[in-house]
């Protein structure tokens, strides 16, 4: 029985991010009478991804919540689901963003606004607004939450702590003491504050710290009221004191701190004995300690440091990581412990009971992967050898660790108690078990009574195709792309093994027009895996160093990014030309890319692309939202020759996402896409978005040290120019220049330039 209309809010979510609209079909059903109050809201933002009218949708959540205002509000709740991530706030923001501007007196989307943005202003609305209504009970809970957020708390005013005073002193409100004593710390009522202190069992750290340094407490009294992960802050530099308060800690038997942050801290404070207890008494079964290394180096040091014989084992397991040879010398060093290594994995696998995973999760197995990235290792002769040898072991691991793994869903199967989800795991690992009856038919079975999907055709096709049967590979390829399409989930893999298959049929001939729309949607999907992510760029900035002329001045003031061809690039081999990249693949060859940087203060980049110096750095801020079909991801530096043996394993990646090691100091994040050469920019503004664009905006422009003098009032008036278009919650473009340190004649630094006074 299909319980698709039950299940869990993280697992649509999950299928959101990925959009993943085939498995949120059944959305399509349901999304106006179910008893979920999210279902709405997810399949508004749904509907928003797939481009599709919103007009019934915006009319139903106004039925429900009885306004315009509510209703961009339960969005702003909605979006506060889904967009989880610190650097996807601004989505939700520009919901209650919305709301407030059709109703300034809608308190929950102004609280929304102040947890999603930051705004104290607001914050200060939502509690006024729920104190006039009434809405005591909520309050009360609203400063309950508020004193989670103290890392905002001195952007409040004066008179906006006394009017949180009386808020909490009115007896209708019932609140914690949480806040209360943020309340008189920052109005500065010492006698009362520190009066209210002593009754609480633990107090921020900010406000203890403060008190402490006015010699108002003690250290002790101080130490008494704070938790243990705190003291570092407050006791920097008392390693006995910190280390104490971890021992301490520690007694209460809880997950942390960990053995080895114990070790650490007691390293630190020159209890060498302890280090060693910590050391010998860890049970084989910790898997945090059993593969930290500095936990081990600092036992050795303590051993010296008491005078007690060296651990050799210890000290073998120390010395697979030094690296201190030279030359040959250096990688034949490197080669045998790769291979005892090697041979430690092998006596592993015989023992069978290590198949909990596959050999990718071992900790000896990424050394010896790092260890391969050696450029000297890899031009030796041995390296091939070597690689065979893992390349082989990995095969077998894995193999055992499927083979397991589907004995296990054979007795799920067997109980009868197989959800959707252990179905798709199934067919994955009969595939990769060569158990392709098997597979095909309990999936056939499984369609008896379940829908089948994409996924569910689409591995009794790869099952089909592995038997060589390819006509009937086909059938069910074809039958995937159909649902594919009517899901409008399109899916790369899907597409390469229909139109792979469909080749090595005689008699089966994709039509030209239809084989064009699925290479573009192959090319699409492929470049949409490559998303914003956490890691892209350091606070969701990137800077582009670029000459002052024409183009920089159009794609400033036209807000677009300019994607180059190959023949514009200045490195002879970028997007290189690779034997699996050809017009028989379905991977295009005409990508185009912009080329940003996480380096914000490079001499070299400021010499080579921003014209000797007379140029500029623009500062870029992203929201991460991209068009479909638009990429961006970070550029990974590898050895040229390592890069050259592995041009045919990952040639998407090899193609565009790769470069020598020359190039590492650009730590470059590259956008890229096949479809066009500019690519528009805008802040955008729930819900009222323009999805062919970039969600991105300009933060600031460093003019280079030799900037022009006669081009600065021209860098001024467009700088204007923008920040006079700007909402007023946007922040302004800030105008910096680069200069010669005065402390450091080799570096530049960088000061804030007045635009009034150019």
């Amino acid at each position: 029985m299909d319980d698709t209309n039950n299940v869990d809010d993280k697992k649509i979510i999950s299928w959101i991010e990925n959009r993943e609209f085939s498995k949120l079909t059944f959305l399509d059903n349901c999304w106006q009478f179910h008893k979920n109050e999210w279902y709405l809201g997810f399949y508004y933002f749904i509907q928003y991804l797939k481009q599709e009218c919103l007009d019934d949708v915006i009319t139903e959540i106004t039925s429900r919540h009885g306004d315009e205002s509510s209703t961009y509000c339960y969005l702003g709740d909605t979006a506060n689901k889904i967009y989880r991530s610190f650097n996807e706030q601004h989505i939700p923001a520009s919901f209650y963003r919305h709301a407030i501007k059709l109703n300034p007196n809608n308190a929950h989307a102004h609280w929304g606004l102040f947890i999603t943005n930051d705004d104290t202003n607001s914050c200060i609305t939502s509690l006024k607004l729920n104190y006039e209504n009434n809405e005591f009970e909520h309050l009360s809970r609203t400063i309950d939450n508020l004193s989670f957020r103290n890392n905002h708390f001195s952007d409040f005013s004066r008179q906006d702590w006394k009017f949180i005073k009386y808020l909490i002193q009115d007896n209708k409100v019932t609140c914690r003491r949480d806040m209360l004593v943020f309340v008189l710390f920052y109005l500065d009522e010492v006698e009362d504050c520190l009066s209210l202190i002593e009754s609480m069992d633990t107090v921020s750290v900010e406000i203890i710290e403060a008190y402490f340094n006015r010699n108002l407490i003690s250290k002790e009294f101080a130490l008494s009221k704070l938790s243990y992960w705190q003291v570092d802050k407050f006791l920097s530099g008392d390693n006995k004191a910190i280390y104490q308060a971890y021992v301490k800690e520690s007694e209460k038997g809880e997950a942390n701190p960990l053995r080895q942050v114990l070790i650490q801290k007691a390293f630190q404070a020159e209890e060498y004995k302890d280090v060693i207890t910590y050391h010998e008494e860890a049970p084989t079964d910790d898997f945090h300690y059993r593969h930290d290394i500095n936990a081990r180096l600092y036992y050795l040091l303590a051993l010296s440091h008491l005078k007690q014989p060296v651990n050799k084992q210890v000290l073998e397991f120390i010395n697979d990581k030094a690296d201190t040879l030279r030359d040959e010398s250096k990688v034949l060093y490197l080669a045998v412990r790769c291979k005892h290594k090697i041979n430690e994995l092998e006596r592993l696998f015989l023992e069978k009971t290590h198949f909990n995973n596959t050999i990718d999760g071992w900790g000896i197995y990424q050394e010896i992967t790092k260890a391969f990235d050696s450029p000297d290792l890899i031009k030796h002769q041995i390296y091939e050898h070597l690689s065979s040898d893992l390349k082989s072991l990995k095969t077998k691991w894995n193999n055992a660790y499927y083979d397991k793994q589907l004995a296990e869903m054979k007795i799920k199967i067997s109980n009868g108690d197989m959800s959707s989800d252990d179905f798709l795991r199934l067919y994955n690992l009969g595939i990769k078990c060569n158990e392709f009856d098997f597979v095909i038919e309990n999936v056939t079975k499984f369609h008896s009574s379940n829908q089948p999907t994409m996924s569910s055709y689409n591995c009794i096709g790869v099952c089909h195709e592995y038997k060589k049967e390819l006509i009937h590979a086909y059938k069910y390829y074809k039958l995937a792309v159909q649902l594919m399409r009517s899901s409008q989930d399109y899916n790369y893999i899907i597409i390469d093994n229909y139109i792979s298959c469909a080749k090595r049929l005689p008699d089966v001939e994709i039509a030209e027009n239809e084989y064009n729309d699925l290479r573009h949607r192959y090319n699409a999907d492929l470049v949409n895996q490559f998303k914003w992510h956490t890691f892209t760029a350091k606070s969701g900035r990137l800077f582009k160093y670029s000459p002052f002329n024409v183009n920089s001045i159009d794609a400033i003031t036209n807000q677009y990014f300019y994607l180059a061809s190959k023949n514009q690039l200045n490195d002879p081999i970028e997007l290189p030309t690779l034997s699996k990249l050809n017009s028989n693949n379905l991977l295009d060859t005409n990508y185009r890319i912009c080329s940003l940087s996480n380096n914000n203060n490079s001499m070299l980049m400021w010499s080579h692309y921003a014209q000797e110096h007379q140029g500029i750095m623009v500062e870029y801020w992203f929201g991460g939202e991209f068009p479909c079909g638009v990429g961006i991801e970070k550029v990974s530096y590898i050895d040229e020759s390592k890069r050259n043996l592995e041009k045919d394993s990952y040639p998407f990646n090899q193609y565009l996402l790769t470069k020598n090691n020359d190039w590492a100091y650009e730590d470059e994040v590259r956008i890229f896409t096949n479809v066009k050469e500019k690519i528009n920019f805008e802040s955008f503004d729930y819900p009222n978005t323009d999805c062919s664009k970039i969600n991105a905006r300009i933060c600031s422009i460093t003019l280079g040290c030799d900037f022009p003098d006669d081009k600065r009032k021209l860098i001024a008036n467009i700088a204007n120019t923008i920040n006079s278009n700007r909402e007023s919650h946007e922040p302004k473009i800030t105008l910096r220049e680069a200069f010669i340190s005065q402390d450091n004649c080799f570096a530049l630094e960088y000061r804030n330039i007045d635009i009034s006074k150019i």
